[in-house]
């Protein structure tokens, strides 16, 4: 069923070996050789939900991601003949990609692993795009971590295989059932932020920098994107808070207070967005104290 389900995800994703355009993607670790020598090839991989801003391992249900992977040969086989292979471990049972664009069962005996791409001349990098923008939870891969190996050979150095000792570790979420405070996001806080905030708190806006970085209604899955985001901030970066007893109207106490307080100009870059007493402030309010009840 795995096998199956491999295949036509990573079908309907569009898996090619070509040159890409990649950010700086993490390094892994353990560079290795089947003979146990040392080797100079570097193996690199990310997954990303904002198209390589950032990197990151682990990500929603629904969360579109990009997931790009790249090896660096070493000098003396650049120009030789060559394979690449792709690994995929998931579960306790691994998967190999053939050159059919299929993924096999492999039985981890050397005798019986196909490259996924065969015979190639090997570049100085090469570079592969796993996934573009895909969600995995909706497509029947949740609740799990995959764990993504690339190797290769050389006729350089036959009977050789150098590979990645360590392996890009991708976690997808289970999915969950709608929060009330999710509910509350799409009713009365998406608005505020693509109308109030993405200007500025977004990749390559004035905001960038800030720890809350949005995407636009254009992006797949915005909506989950963001208040990921947001629930990130209010429960990791900003620490707990209560609704401060006795008041109609004003921030909760401790760290939630920045999120309320700089949207009205407070120590804001970005100046007054939400007025003090208003609607909009009230909802977002609303919004932080229904997140910290959770």
């Amino acid at each position: 069923m795995k096998e199956k389900l491999l295949t036509t995800f990573f079908n309907l994703a569009v898996f090619l070996a070509m040159p890409v355009a990649l950010a700086q993607l993490p390094e892994l670790d353990l560079p290795s050789t089947v003979s146990g020598g040392t080797t100079t090839a570097r193996f690199f991989g990310g997954a990303s939900a904002d198209n390589g801003a950032t990197y990151s391992s682990s990500f929603g249900y629904d969360q579109a991601i990009d997931i790009d992977m790249e090896i660096q040969v070493e000098s003396s086989h650049v120009n030789t003949v060559g394979n690449v292979y792709v690994l995929i471990v998931w579960g306790d049972q691994y998967f190999m990609r053939i050159e059919s664009e299929a993924y096999e069962v492999w039985d981890l005996s050397l005798e019986n692993l196909q490259a996924a791409f065969p015979a190639k001349t090997l570049q100085t990098n090469e570079a592969i795009n796993i996934v573009n923008d895909v969600a995995f939870g909706p497509a029947g891969v949740s609740d799990t971590t995959l764990a993504l190996y690339l190797a290769y050979d050389s006729i350089a150095a036959a009977g050789e295989i150098f590979y990645s000792g360590s392996a890009l570790l991708v976690t997808i979420g289970a999915e969950q059932q709608s929060s009330s405070s999710f509910q509350l996001y799409t009713t009365n806080i998406s608005s505020i932020i693509q109308n109030n905030c993405i200007m500025c708190h977004k990749t390559g806006g004035a905001a960038a920098s800030s720890a809350l970085r949005y995407v636009d209604s254009s992006s797949t899955n915005f909506q989950t994107t963001n208040y990921n985001t947001l629930v990130s901030y209010i429960n990791n970066l900003l620490g707990g808070a209560v609704e401060r007893p006795g008041a109609a109207m004003g921030p909760a106490t401790n760290g939630s207070s920045l999120l309320l307080s700089k949207p009205q100009g407070t120590n804001h870059g970005g100046g007054i967005q939400l007025m003090t007493g208003s609607q909009d402030l009230q909802k977002l309010q609303d919004f932080v104290n229904t997140v910290l009840s959770e």
